[in-house]
């Protein structure tokens, strides 16, 4: 490799609240702490600060410790209150495996009133989440958005439940690395 590389710490404890619905199971869950893979991408990090807009498209490569990586692909929207990303698995053309939205504490004043229901409804119209869990959904995510404001970033995630269920710790890895990395670029955001 050329040049040099940014070394990043990785994000302690209790300053990210993951919360998330998984389609297969059709059960949400949250707030959970990050697991093995909660720091950031330094290339992503890197991709995302050299970005000419407020998108981004490229890979992201994760793997678990004795399996080979997977790579999977990442579509990245830096919006006036948050970041969602969509990430695909592989060479997948039938939707995005994951949605995820990043909201650092930086950004919560910002928040529009109608998160909630504009990033179910962009979760819906991608075919991530079926009509019959919306109404749970939104309700899960207006309720961790209506703890008093602190020092956390909030990360909202959505599971379309298209990847094969023996792969669920690669992709929950990949989600971690990528929420965390979005959270650092964020942060650091115009």
């Amino acid at each position: 490799m050329h040049g040099t590389t940014e070394v990043v710490p990785q994000s302690r404890a209790g300053e990210i609240r993951l919360y998330g619905w998984d389609s297969r199971g059709e059960n949400w869950h949250g707030p959970n702490e990050l697991g093995c893979c909660s720091g950031p991408d330094p290339r992503l990090l890197k991709s995302l600060r050299s970005a000419p807009g407020k998108s981004w498209y490229g890979t992201v490569t994760c793997g678990m410790p004795g399996e080979s990586t997977t790579r999977f692909f990442a579509m990245v929207h830096d919006l006036s209150d948050c970041a969602v990303a969509s990430i695909y698995c592989q060479e997948s053309k039938v939707g995005p495996c994951e949605i995820v939205a990043v909201i650092p504490a930086n950004r919560r004043a910002r928040l529009r009133e109608d998160f909630a229901f504009e990033f179910l409804s962009f979760a819906r119209f991608l075919g991530s989440i079926g009509a019959g869990a919306e109404l749970q959904v939104h309700e899960a995510i207006s309720a961790a958005l209506a703890q008093p404001p602190d020092s956390s970033t909030l990360v909202f995630s959505i599971s379309a439940g298209i990847w094969p269920s023996d792969k669920d710790l690669v992709l929950s890895c990949c989600v971690e690395k990528v929420a965390v990395t979005l959270e650092r670029w964020l942060v650091r955001a115009r």
